[in-house]
């Protein structure tokens, strides 16, 4: 292609790369009002679930707004339930997903989603469970303490364990191939970590994983 035409047609190409609008301010900004009645049917499944355990899968095709239509969910129930929202596709390599690191995955952000909405839990089971995390991701924590100014910072911590999950493929295939052997062990964990918040919180939890049709389909 001609120099000339290359950067209008890489500038046409990017405007054309659907992103979700998952924030107020985008939404604002460029959003239009849609699948309201799925988001709705959403909203009451959760709120009618009959179990904790119930699951639902919303799946449609690649730039049908999933995305932004799970955001729109969380905001609508942010102030019934503990809401934990991410896309497993930032935390681990898609090629790479497995039902042992989707739990894990749980397991991390309902602690860091915890750290951030400052639930009241106990330094001491805190510190009882981000050294449970940092065993199994191979954190040092001495040396994680000695590098991070003012003492120990949970929030970084998570931070750095994401980091890990996302590009350390020999800790992903550890982590897989512990727990496939004691998969009870790592639901254990997440379901003390989820009654905990749980009864410091005073909301249901409810946990939205954004990108996982992607490896199912």
């Amino acid at each position: 292609m001609p120099s000339q035409l290359l950067k209008p047609f890489q500038k046409a190409y990017g405007n054309l790369d659907l992103l979700p609008l998952l924030t107020e301010k985008d939404l604002k900004t460029l959003g239009v009002e849609y699948g309201t009645q799925i988001v709705e049917e959403l909203e009451q499944l959760i709120e009618d679930s009959p179990t904790r355990d119930c699951k639902i899968l919303l799946a449609g095709h690649r730039g049908c707004g999933k995305s932004t239509l799970l955001s729109e969910v969380k905001r609508r129930l942010d102030n019934r339930f503990f809401i934990v929202l991410f896309s497993i596709s930032d935390m681990i390599e898609m090629s790479d997903i497995n039902h042992v690191n989707i739990l894990f995955a749980i397991a991390v952000r309902l602690m860091e989603e915890a750290e951030t909405q400052s639930i009241p839990i106990k330094k001491s089971i805190k510190e009882q469970f981000y050294r449970w995390f940092a065993k199994h991701t191979k954190t040092e924590i001495e040396q994680f303490e000695a590098e991070v100014s003012g003492g120990f910072n949970f929030s970084t911590l998570f931070v750095w364990i994401k980091g890990i999950l996302k590009t350390n493929a020999l800790i992903r295939q550890e982590i897989k191939q512990e727990f496939e052997r004691n998969i009870s062990e790592l639901v254990q964990t997440i379901n003390t970590i989820a009654s905990i918040v749980q009864t410091e919180s005073d909301r249901e939890i409810v946990v939205i994983i954004d990108d996982i049709d992607k490896w199912l389909f």
